[in-house]
């Protein structure tokens, strides 16, 4: 039967899913169907590459870089993230990516990203991803500090806020089994407080009143997410790894050391979970 990999978005909290994939690189457990959102979807691509230590080292290396996050790049370009350089100077030269193994790899991508015209979440797979990894870009583009992408007919921005936690894609895609990175401790509930007031929202994506309806609910959204998964762990169809304690940071943490911690973190947690991991992957 088939299996997924879930992984949550969640900002620089993807430190935590960095370490969890490190962890999976290193006892060479792999998947055949991973999806990704955000954060989730930028470690995933390292980890199908399966170059060892490239998440740590973009994130420790390069977070306190003003091209990688900066007010600066906010000015110049309208994204806080200088995903130009993320996905070129770096992808390329820095630190490179090993485009060959990826693309040949048997794992598949699935990288979700919010489409504003309908409110809801697209799907791009890996035969649909670019060299330049727009559909990635786009999945991590945060309303109000990022710019809208555009690709294959869609204007994106982050898959987070149509769908946080990809595991109902993954179960309707016909993996009864999944294997679920989250980058939030199981105290964790998000607030029914919409993040950004509906007339805020009306000002930036006035054109867009769907996309507005959408970040109105992504409370509900989420916690529905989590009881799905909670229901898929209890009845013995997901492994979840999350962190063991809650992670405290900011959403543009641009201290190496705090992201080393909670990338320490998720190697510990995902270390404890490996029985569970591999035995849900032997009844797949």
């Amino acid at each position: 039967m088939p299996i997924g990999l879930v992984l949550e978005g969640g900002g620089m909290r993807g430190a935590y899913t960095s370490g969890v994939l490190e962890v999976l690189l290193n006892k060479g457990i792999e998947f055949p169907n991973v999806y990704g959102i955000s954060a989730g979807a930028c470690n995933a691509l390292s980890y199908i590459s399966r170059q060892k230590n490239r998440n740590y080292n973009i994130f420790y290396q390069y977070i306190a870089d003003k091209r990688y996050i900066s007010v600066e790049n906010l000015n110049r370009t309208g994204s806080l993230f200088g995903f130009d350089f993320i996905f070129g100077e770096l992808f390329h030269t820095l630190l490179p990516f090993d485009y060959e193994s990826f693309f040949n790899s048997p794992t598949d991508l699935k990288v979700g990203a919010t489409n504003l015209k309908t409110g809801q979440t697209v799907f791009f797979d890996k035969a649909n991803l670019d060299e330049d990894f727009t559909a990635v870009r786009a999945s991590s583009s945060l309303p109000f500090v990022s710019n809208i992408v555009s690709y294959h007919g869609h204007e994106l921005l982050d898959g987070g806020c149509a769908t946080p936690i990809p595991i109902e894609r993954s179960i309707f895609d016909g993996n009864e089994f999944n294997v679920i990175v989250l980058t939030r401790d199981s105290s964790y509930r998000k607030s029914p407080r919409p993040e950004f007031p509906r007339a805020v929202l009306r000002v930036k994506y006035g054109d867009y009143p769907n996309f507005v309806n959408t970040m109105q609910i992504r409370a509900e959204v989420y916690n529905n997410e989590l009881e799905v998964c909670r229901r898929q762990e209890m009845e013995g169809k997901a492994v979840i790894v999350r962190p063991s304690r809650p992670i405290v940071t900011g959403r543009y943490e641009k201290n190496p050391e705090v992201l080393k911690a909670i990338y320490e973190m998720g190697m510990s947690d995902c270390e404890k979970k490996l029985s569970e991991i591999r035995g849900i992957i032997a009844r797949a």
